[in-house]
């Protein structure tokens, strides 16, 4: 399971980061869902981890949960749960605080912006008004034929 949060600005900006490897293409804060963690336990700690920042998402700020079929053999299937998290301030984000083992940047990005820059699987997951609280949306990505 991964999870990952949509943190916006009072422009409907979203907050994009960019990981430190070389040519990853950008992200929504997140990851991977630790074994006894929930997706939302998980937002929260990456939240802190990654940005240093303590994120008020709470479980009806679920956004989406995706399912997403293994492409590769020897690998599992696995699901995707994304959160509509605060909106931020100029003074909340004075507080950023990248963990540098993992990021090397954040930036706001603005839907149209996001969307080329995020990979296509990510930016698939940001369907709607982007701080709607108990709308979420289910999708299933399969991939016919590559097993």
């Amino acid at each position: 399971m991964t999870a990952a949060v949509l943190i916006t600005n009072p422009s409907d900006d979203l907050l994009i980061v960019h990981p430190s490897k070389d040519d990853a293409p950008w992200q929504l804060p997140g990851g991977i869902v630790e074994q006894g963690e929930s997706p939302l336990d998980a937002v929260r700690r990456e939240g802190r981890e990654e940005l240093g920042l303590d994120l008020d998402v709470r479980e009806y700020d679920l956004f989406a949960v995706e399912w997403l079929q293994a492409t590769r053999l020897g690998r599992r299937n696995r699901f995707a749960f994304l959160f509509a998290g605060p909106v931020l301030r100029p003074t909340d984000t004075e507080g950023i605080t990248l963990q540098r083992e993992e990021l090397d940047a954040w930036r706001w990005a603005t839907r149209a912006e996001a969307e080329s820059m995020l990979h296509p699987a990510i930016a698939a997951r940001i369907v709607g008004p982007l701080q709607t609280p108990g709308s979420a949306v289910y999708r299933e990505t399969r991939h016919e034929g590559t097993l």
